[in-house]
């Protein structure tokens, strides 16, 4: 492994003092980081790659060199992978034990499915939709994405259940139309602080931000949609990929905020939530993002 690191440091510190130092940033390097860990066959080799990367950075060659900064950012953005790699790792050791899995996820289900059975019109929105299928659906259009641009999948967190279906069905019961990621009147209109306050109240204890980026991410949007087959589950997937298209990839040209939302490399889990004012005819699309906690 330690022959492994000093050869791919090699290669980045040939090309780092043969290029225009001051045209350098992080961004230079990534890319190979990336390929190098894509080609990698299982998690715990990922980790273990790495955490020593990131544990050689720290050596005086490097930590004292007279470009000590870009090394500083490398071993930044090479941390943040392994955050999100560790993470991957828990999840596929929690399932190696079916037994303890299985107790664990019939707690936490028993925890969550007791509060969100308060939320209104819960019945209502889904009456005639396997939201199963929905859900299974926008979680892979996001790890189709997250896939093309070498971005580790996305889980779905039961703790951002709880505050999307919350948001979602807040949105339907108003009807509002405009300013929907306002939680409270007096805000702007993406306020990043009231809506961490609004996770912390629902007890979802997201940091402020991991050093460099933000913790969390909303993306929300609404369009028409009226069914009344006894199976519309279809009918609400294709409205919602509309919205998707609209919303989401529309922006991946120009990297616009809801494009990077769900792609962003640090995030490991989402959850998304329908809600549908059946008196307008109009369903909102919440989107919930963020990093493990």
């Amino acid at each position: 492994m330690k022959k492994c690191l000093l050869v791919f440091l090699s290669i980045v510190w040939i090309f780092l003092y043969s290029s225009q130092i001051q045209a350098l940033s992080v961004a230079n390097f990534t890319p190979a980081i990336d390929k190098k860990v894509a080609k990698m066959k299982t998690t715990q080799e990922k980790v273990k790659f790495l955490q020593s990367f990131s544990d050689l950075l720290l050596d005086p060659t490097f930590t004292k060199d007279k470009n000590a900064w870009l090394f500083a950012d490398i071993r930044e953005y090479s941390l943040n992978m392994l955050r999100v790699f560790e993470y991957e790792l828990q999840e596929e050791q929690a399932k190696s034990n079916s037994s303890n899995k299985q107790t664990t996820s019939n707690r936490t289900m028993t925890t969550k499915k007791a509060s969100i059975s308060d939320l209104p019109h819960l019945s209502n929105n889904f009456s005639n939709i396997d939201e199963q299928k929905v859900r299974d659906a926008v979680l892979s259009w996001h790890n189709e994405e997250r896939y093309n641009v070498w971005v580790n999948s996305y889980v779905y967190s039961l703790d951002l259940e709880w505050s999307a279906t919350t948001w979602a069905n807040e949105l339907a019961d108003s009807g509002k139309t405009s300013n929907l990621h306002a939680r409270n009147s007096w805000d702007w209109y993406y306020n990043y602080d009231s809506m961490l306050d609004r996770f912390s109240g629902l007890g979802i204890k997201f940091p402020k931000s991991i050093k460099w980026a933000s913790s969390f991410s909303e993306s929300v949007g609404r369009w028409t949609y009226k069914c009344s087959k006894s199976d519309c589950t279809q009918e609400l997937i294709t409205a919602i990929k509309k919205t998707w298209t609209w919303l989401i990839m529309k922006e991946k040209s120009s990297n616009g905020s809801h494009y990077r939302a769900a792609t962003m490399k640090h995030f490991t889990q989402m959850w998304i939530w329908i809600a549908i004012n059946k008196s307008y005819n109009r369903y909102y699309f919440v989107l919930h993002y963020g990093v493990d906690f």
